[in-house]
This record gives structure tokens, C-alpha cells and sequence, in this order.
């Protein structure tokens, strides 16, 4: 292999990891437009960052539907605050 072909690959190698360090960002649209672009081009490029994007796409998304939407209720947060103020 010669060191023009290791050197691509290595760049590539550094596109991915760049690419993984920033998907969460991107899942939360935490991103620019532009930085954003870049990683869907290198998702639709590359075939292991999109499976792995895949499974972090479905853990984020399996989180938020577990999480409740609803607050506690107020009886429930009265309760708490008066629980703070006798324990000393």
C-alpha cells in the first residue's frame, strides 16, 4: 500500500471520528446548518457512521418517549417543599 493510499484512509478514518464525537449534537439539532451538512454527507458517504448514527437514533429516541411529559402534581411539589422546611 502506498503512503498516498494510508493517508486517504486516514483522513477518512478522522472524518468518521469527527463525525461520531458530533452525532449526539446532531441528533439534538445542536448544531449549525453547515456543521450539520457536513455530517449528513459523511452519513450518506459512509456506511458504518450511518449504522452507527442508526442505533444512537433509536437510543435518543426510545429516552425521550420514556421520558414523562407531564409535571409532578402541585399537591405532590407542596408536599416536597414542606418536607425541605421541617427536616433540618
Amino acid at each position: 500500500m502506498s503512503a498516498m493510499g494510508m493517508s486517504q484512509e486516514h483522513d477518512e478514518m478522522d472524518e468518521c471520528v469527527q463525525a461520531l464525537a458530533r452525532v449526539h449534537a446532531f441528533l439534538h439539532e445542536e448544531l449549525v446548518e453547515a456543521d450539520a451538512d457536513a455530517i449528513r454527507i459523511h452519513l450518506h458517504a459512509c456506511e458504518r457512521c450511518m449504522e452507527n448514527f442508526e442505533i444512537e437514533s433509536t437510543i435518543t429516541e426510545m429516552i425521550v418517549r420514556s421520558q414523562p411529559v407531564e409535571q409532578a402534581p402541585t399537591t405532590l411539589a407542596a408536599r416536597i417543599q414542606t418536607m425541605r422546611i421541617t427536616r433540618r
